[in-house]
């Protein structure tokens, strides 16, 4: 669910999210946003009251941290957890814009990601298993196609469906818009934001259908993917235990205001 928090764009909770066996995610534990940078310090402390997030899993550029920040959050103890997704071909040094060419560029730009560092991408999951690291933030700029496949993957791994996978990558729409235009602000994006074609300023659930139908076709599905990225069924078993549960009632979205 999506919630409001100033200056977080596109956070939500992927608690409540269904299962192909009959459970649900797990509320409370693994949450999703765009750049935490902008909120304000009373909001960052609401977000904190509300959650308890012990970590932030940052997918940004290592120049796109520098240059940017990370926000009241750092400044309240949460941990800051680098995890760069390598983006190998962005406009200059110094940017974080990357091109998107093609007929289908977010397709095409999340297949890069794993083909340029597939196990940089999954080992994520590695990262949720410390038991220091969870309630978690995990996040990137805007939130929907560094933090959408990580999420994305995460999930189908522990065995969401499909279709809840795809309704949580397409789910904050409003946002997304929101976030795109506020790139032109950032030192690390500027007017270089304009090369993105207009197909990248949205999340369109038909996106996200085509990049795991292409996960399936290319890699033979998100667990081999997986398995031949260093992240083997044992690590999968102890995310889904950590994250799924059983119990037939959906708790209430403690974090909703």
């Amino acid at each position: 669910m999506t919630t409001a928090y100033a200056g977080l764009l596109g956070f939500r909770d992927v608690g409540g999210l269904r299962t192909n066996e009959g459970g649900h995610v797990r509320r409370g534990l693994l949450y999703r946003s765009g750049t935490p940078q902008f909120l304000d310090a009373d909001a960052a402390r609401a977000l904190l009251a509300d959650t308890g997030i012990r970590a932030t899993i940052d997918l940004r550029l290592p120049h796109e941290v520098a240059v940017e920040g990370r926000g009241p959050l750092d400044e309240l103890g949460v941990r800051h957890l680098p995890h760069p997704f390598s983006i190998n071909d962005t406009v200059s040094p110094d940017s974080a814009v990357a091109p998107m060419p093609g007929d289908d560029p977010l397709v095409t730009r999340y297949l890069a990601y794993l083909a340029q560092d597939a196990a940089g991408v999954v080992s994520l999951i590695s990262r949720l298993l410390d038991p220091a690291v969870l309630p978690a933030l995990v996040h990137c700029t805007v939130g929907k196609d560094r933090t959408g496949v990580a999420v994305a993957l995460l999930l189908a791994a522990i065995g969401v469906r499909r279709e809840d996978i795809v309704a949580d990558y397409a789910a904050a729409p409003d946002d997304v818009v929101a976030s795109m235009h506020r790139l032109r602000e950032m030192a690390s994006y500027g007017s270089a934001a304009d090369l993105y074609p207009p197909q990248v300023w949205t999340a369109p659930p038909d996106a996200m259908e085509r990049f795991l139908d292409n996960i399936d076709r290319r890699y033979g599905g998100v667990l081999t993917l997986l398995a031949d990225n260093g992240v083997g069924p044992e690590a999968v078993d102890r995310l889904t235990a950590l994250l799924i549960t059983h119990d037939d009632t959906i708790p209430e979205d403690r974090t909703c205001r």
